[in-house]
């Protein structure tokens, strides 16, 4: 009888191997992709706005001397290699960990007959065309946020051709034909709202995005048409909305933790209608595409180096000079911009200081680089999530004029790395003497 049972067994045990083996032979030359896995988050150190090695320590034991420009800086962090000072040496090492910067060499040859047309697009100053025979090209990579800027200065220096009309004269046909038949003028009558019900304060409004890219998608927007001409008490009352809205939409949803908002103003950047409006997304598992990308990075800084990536990046920033503080909030040139003029606003929360702050560096494009159009994208901390806390930031870009139909982006930007003309040191200037006067101007306190 035993007998039996054992052949029995036998005969099961040989036919669950012939499955086996044939089920793996079947696999192979096929691929198995591993399955993704969410990133899990640590609770990182604080994020600090404060520098232990502003500029003028970093230009006094770091660095003395040296010229701070885009194409400065390869000597700058050269010499930087060379303190011996310990600081000093600490935020190299930060330097070295956040960013890889390579200038190249690009010659060429000019056919004789092409040499006129070339004077021709740089006005035909003589030092600008013998500068296009060797040129020098300056990759920029943010290592953690997977980032990739490509500046080539001569193309800063060519002339820039005025828009075909005014800008000005362009913006006000555009409001008149746009504002009668607005549907944000008149947002209760034309404007959706979600089944929590709109927020409203004095300047601004909310309502619910007819077609959304998320459950909990809204629409943020001034009462005035004019999508330029708002002031600090304007402002600050939208974004206060914002927070009300955000607030309130995790009440009725307590599992949306994750903030996002994008804001684009006039056409030329991508915005749907005229009338001032920001994008806002509130999200269940992850904040939205580059601020989630930009929370991963600051992940794996902190796992390879025990560190808030965000204070480490604005302290290597404000070593460099290309910062501006006011309060707890600080701004900075980003070495690895979008597109042009690319400031950076960032605070340990979104406070009083980060909006007015934020609010200094929009009028400073608006009002004194006299860009009338611009992007903007903004993560918030997560609502009650320790873990992987980004700082309060926003993102702000200009998008050339408004008046021109040619695409700012190409492919180039949109699958390889970006081009940007426009030296983050030049921008810094001019945005930190706006932020100053302004600030002096409305009584406030700027460091």
């Amino acid at each position: 009888m035993w007998h039996k049972k054992w052949l029995l067994l036998a005969g099961v045990s040989l036919g669950f191997f012939l499955i086996y083996l044939v089920w793996n032979l079947g696999s192979i030359g096929t691929v198995r992709y591993k399955q993704s896995k969410k990133t899990r988050y640590s609770v990182w150190p604080e994020f600090e706005s404060s520098s232990p090695i502003d500029n003028g320590y970093f230009s006094s034991q770091c660095v003395k001397g040296g010229n701070y420009s885009i194409t400065g800086l390869a000597n700058i962090t050269h010499k930087w290699a060379q303190s011996r000072n310990p600081l000093c040496q600490t935020y190299y090492n930060k330097w070295l960990n956040i960013f890889t910067f390579v200038t190249r060499k690009a010659t060429l040859n000019i056919p004789e007959r092409f040499q006129k047309k070339v004077r021709s697009w740089l006005s035909n100053n003589e030092d600008l065309f013998q500068k296009v025979y060797d040129q020098d090209v300056i990759h920029v990579v943010s290592e953690y946020t997977r980032e990739h800027t490509i500046f080539n200065p001569l193309r800063d220096k060519r002339p820039v051709l005025p828009p075909d009309q005014p800008e000005s004269n362009y913006l006000n046909k555009l409001m008149k034909n746009t504002a009668e038949n607005c549907d944000f003028c008149q947002f209760k009558e034309f404007t959706a709202e979600h089944r929590f019900g709109r927020v409203e304060s004095s300047h601004a409004f909310s309502a619910s995005n007819i077609f959304k890219i998320d459950s909990l998608h809204a629409l943020l927007a001034l009462k005035k048409h004019d999508p330029l001409h708002w002031n600090l008490n304007e402002f600050l009352d939208l974004f206060d909305l914002t927070e009300t809205w955000l607030n309130k939409a995790h009440a009725h949803h307590p599992e949306a933790r994750y903030p996002s908002l994008v804001w684009d103003i006039l056409p030329k950047c991508g915005a749907s209608q005229v009338h001032p409006h920001m994008h806002v997304v509130l999200d269940f598992e992850r904040h939205h595409g580059e601020v989630e990308a930009w929370r991963k990075g600051g992940q794996e800084y902190f796992s390879d180096h025990n560190s808030n990536y965000f204070s480490d990046l604005v302290a290597v920033y404000s070593a460099l000079n290309l910062t501006q503080t006011y309060g707890t909030a600080v701004a900075f040139a980003s070495l690895v911009p979008r597109k042009d003029h690319e400031v950076v606003v960032m605070a340990k929360e979104a406070n009083l200081d980060f909006y007015t702050l934020l609010y200094s560096v929009l009028r400073a494009f608006l009002d004194d680089l006299h860009k009338m159009c611009f992007s903007m994208g903004m993560g918030l901390p997560a609502i009650g999530v320790p873990e992987g806390k980004l700082p309060a930031y926003a993102r702000v870009i200009t998008r050339g004029y408004i008046t021109d139909i040619r695409a700012d982006i190409s492919s180039l930007e949109m699958f390889m790395a970006t081009n940007v003309n426009i030296d983050p040191f030049k921008t810094i200037e001019i945005v930190r003497n706006s932020v100053r006067n302004k600030q002096a101007a409305d009584g406030l306190q700027s460091s």
